[in-house]
C-alpha cells in the first residue's frame, strides 16, 4: 500500500474541513478524489504530501509519515494554481527543481532532456515560461513533478483551465505514466476525467460519501437506463430491465442504450448528502 490515510480530521477554527476520512492508494493505481468546491480535497491533499498536519487520525505514505524528507523524495506534486517561474527557461525550471529535490548535477542534466524529449518540450526548453500557453506551463509544471522519478504522483486539479485538446495531452501522458506502474492521487472537477483515468474514485464531501470503481459506483447507484431513439431524436429514461425490453421492441430504427453517466450519480448523490 502507499497511501493509507486513517480517520483523519482537519479543522479551521470552528470550520471542520475534513471529517473521519480513511482512504488508500495502491501501487500503480490511480485514485481520484472528487467532490464539490470547499469539499476539503485540497486540505487532505496537502495532509498526503506534508504540507500540512491532520489534526486527528493518522497518514502514512510508503509506510512512513508524510512529513518525512526520504518519503518526499519519492512524491511529485503538481498543487493546484500554481505556475512554474515565469522568469526561468522551460529547461531551468525542470533543472532546478531536480537540484532542489537532490539530483546530482548530471542527474538533473540527464532527467531534464528526457522530460522535456517526453513531454514534446524541445521547441520550448529555451523560451520563458511567461510567454507559455496554459498547456505548455501545466506539461512544464509536470515535468518537474517527475524530474526526480517520483513513484507517488499527486495531481490537485491538473487540467483546469485547460482546452479540451491540451486536457486530452495531460489524459494521455497520466495513462503512460500508469502503464509504468506509478501510482497516482488525482483531484478534478471534470466527471468524464475521473472517469477516464481512475480505478478507484472517492466522493467527498468533507468526508467520504462513496468509494468505488467507476463501473462499480454506475452499476450500484443507476436506477434507470438512458435510451436514445435515433429515428425519433428522443432520449427515454426507463426503470427495469422488463420496461427496458418494451421499449426497445418498440423502436423501429437505430438506437443507444446507456446507464447514467457518473455525472449524473455524482449529482444525484451530493443532492442527497448537501
Amino acid at each position: 500500500m502507499i497511501v493509507e490515510v486513517r480517520n483523519v480530521w482537519k479543522f479551521y477554527g470552528k470550520l471542520i474541513a475534513n471529517e473521519n476520512i480513511s482512504m488508500y492508494i495502491n501501487e500503480g493505481e490511480i485514485v481520484s478524489l472528487l467532490g464539490p468546491n470547499g469539499a476539503g480535497k485540497t486540505t487532505l491533499v496537502k495532509q498526503i504530501y506534508g504540507e500540512l498536519i491532520p489534526d486527528k487520525g493518522e497518514i502514512k505514505v510508503f509506510s512512513k509519515k508524510a512529513t518525512d524528507r526520504k518519503v518526499k523524495k519519492l512524491m511529485g506534486v503538481v498543487p493546484q494554481d500554481t505556475e512554474p517561474f515565469g522568469d526561468l527557461t522551460v529547461w531551468d525550471n525542470i533543472y532546478y527543481i531536480g537540484r532542489i529535490k537532490g539530483l546530482s548535477r548530471i542527474q538533473a542534466i540527464k532527467n531534464t532532456e528526457e522530460l522535456i524529449e517526453r513531454l514534446d518540450l524541445i521547441d520550448e526548453k529555451k523560451k520563458f515560461v511567461r510567454d507559455l500557453s496554459g498547456g505548455l506551463k501545466r506539461r512544464t509544471l509536470i515535468a518537474m513533478a517527475l524530474v526526480n522519478n517520483p513513484k507517488l504522483l499527486i495531481l490537485d486539479e491538473p487540467t483546469t483551465g485547460l482546452d479540451p485538446e491540451a486536457r486530452r495531452e495531460v489524459w494521455d501522458l497520466l495513462i503512460s505514466l500508469k502503464k509504468e506502474g506509478r501510482s497516482m492521487l488525482l483531484t478534478t472537477h471534470y466527471l468524464d476525467e475521473a472517469e477516464r483515468l481512475a480505478d478507484r474514485i472517492y466522493l467527498i464531501n468533507r468526508k467520504v460519501i462513496l468509494e468505488g470503481t467507476p463501473s462499480s459506483l454506475k452499476e450500484k447507484f443507476s436506477t434507470w437506463y438512458e435510451v436514445i431513439d435515433y429515428s425519433s431524436g428522443k432520449i427515454l429514461r426507463v426503470k427495469g430491465e422488463e420496461e427496458l425490453k418494451k421499449v426497445i421492441m418498440s423502436i423501429q430504427g437505430k438506437f443507444e442504450v446507456k446507464l447514467p453517466s457518473l455525472e449524473e450519480i455524482y449529482l444525484e448523490v451530493i443532492k442527497d448528502v448537501t
